[in-house]
């Protein structure tokens, strides 16, 4: 990890960056999923199977775990702001060539195009926060950053049932609704878009390798690899349900199309409260590790609620259990991938890149493998037996390592407590690193 960078060096125009980010990331959000409440009137429009319907939101997950690297390489040679600008143009414009579609096969044209975008979009984001935002605020920021995927979700669940049907019924017309508002953002970032360089002074790393790609160098990091590799389960789990829970509760639950978007909604809602919670948490007590395993296992829990359970109460509180545990881990993982031994602005968007491209990969094969599954074996069956990919998360976060700066209060604390028994501690940084 680099040196923090000296307050006195932080521009004001920071904030500007900070809003511009939190507005392409709920853009990024309601793009992704802005079918999911109103599925069921595609299927008929189109004549889709349910396996084919699951595609049309998973393929932009495929494109992101493919685009997303590609995001980091252009990033790198160019520069985040003009990666960034390519990708967030790209997903407008695909969200509202999307609303001209009448045809499955130009709809899911579409959807690669904002997928595409989506996945350029992943990588710059950390490059940019690490060059505009002192290493102290770094919890905050992305806490901030990880809020916006939930506020995306609940304005997604809570509004385009009811702007679906105050436009007409037509899936189309709240397409372009939300292809439009995503140019305007675009827009902004084309004009107020800024990036900053040679602002962190960077160590020396002996026997340091020739300048080039920092795409194999990062991949090889351990942690950079158990982090992508708990992604990959949690994505798996987290966009099976957020694309069928309104199915699910639709066609098995009975709930009505507007019920069931509202149902499912309680569980961005929970996530926007557990994003808040867990990004505090890890920034008052300087740790990242609680905010990360543990937190897993309350998806996993909630999971299986939400499909067990028939009791709107024990329903929604199962949805809560969810989204805490979807929600709680972003900001602590996203700092501790920061705050890891010889990383840099530039490695950050790779790492990034890196991690959600793998993650995303699951998040692709769930919808798709799901939905094709469930037209065999129940729809239900499906998603509780693709539960068992939640244990990788808890598993692989587990191994992490401790980077926040709490873990030298907490090693104090543990040697101090020790002392009266008169053992010796000593205690290298490798091994508190440790788990």
């Amino acid at each position: 990890m680099e040196p923090g960078m000296d307050q006195s060096k932080l521009s004001p125009y920071r904030w500007v960056i900070e809003i511009l980010m939190f507005l392409a990331f709920v853009s990024q959000t309601i793009t992704w999923l802005a079918p999911a409440p109103i599925l069921t009137p595609i299927i008929k429009s189109l004549h889709l199977s349910l396996g084919s319907a699951g595609l049309i939101i998973s393929i932009i997950a495929l494109c992101i775990s493919i685009f997303s690297l590609v995001g980091a390489v252009i990033s790198e040679r160019l520069g985040a702001l003009r990666a960034f600008l390519a990708g967030i143009w790209l997903l407008a414009i695909g969200q509202i060539l999307s609303s001209y579609c009448t045809a499955f096969g130009a709809l899911l044209i579409c959807r690669v195009i904002e997928g595409v975008g989506f996945g350029v979009m992943i990588a710059p984001p950390g490059t940019l926060t690490m060059q505009w935002f002192g290493e102290g605020e770094w919890p905050w920021i992305n806490m901030v950053n990880a809020l916006c995927a939930y506020i995306g979700l609940t304005a997604v669940y809570s509004l385009t049932a009811p702007l679906y049907l105050s436009l007409g019924s037509s899936w189309q017309r709240v397409v372009f609704t939300y292809g439009a508002a995503v140019a305007v953002v675009a827009l902004l970032w084309t004009v107020l878009g800024r990036e900053r360089h040679a602002i962190r002074a960077v160590e020396p790393v002996a026997n340091a390798p020739a300048q080039g790609s920092n795409l194999l160098e990062v991949i090889k990091m351990r942690d950079v690899k158990l982090i992508a590799c708990g992604l990959f389960g949690g994505m798996w789990v987290f966009q099976l349900y957020t694309a069928f829970l309104p199915e699910y509760f639709h066609t098995v639950r009975g709930m009505d199309l507007s019920g069931a978007s509202s149902m499912t909604a309680v569980l961005p809602l929970a996530g926007m409260f557990a994003s808040l919670g867990g990004g505090i948490g890890t920034g008052v007590t300087g740790l990242r590790k609680p905010f990360t395993w543990p937190v897993a296992i309350s998806t996993l829990v909630g999971c299986a609620g939400a499909i067990s359970m028939t009791g709107p109460i024990w329903i929604r509180a199962s949805l809560v259990l969810v989204g805490i545990g979807a929600a709680g881990s972003l900001a602590a993982l996203t700092t501790l991938l920061m705050e890891l031994p010889g990383m840099t602005p530039a490695k950050m968007g790779t790492g990034l890149a890196f991690v959600w491209s793998v993650g995303y990969a699951g998040a692709f094969i769930a919808p798709f493998l799901g939905g094709a599954l469930a037209a065999h074996y129940g729809l239900k069956a499906v998603m509780l037996g693709f539960l068992v990919f939640q244990f990788l998360p808890i598993v692989t976060m587990y191994f992490l390592p401790e980077t926040g700066p709490g873990r030298a209060r907490y090693e104090i604390g543990a040697a101090a407590s020790a002392e009266p028994s008169g053992a010796s501690i000593t205690t290298s940084s490798a091994d508190a690193a440790q788990p």
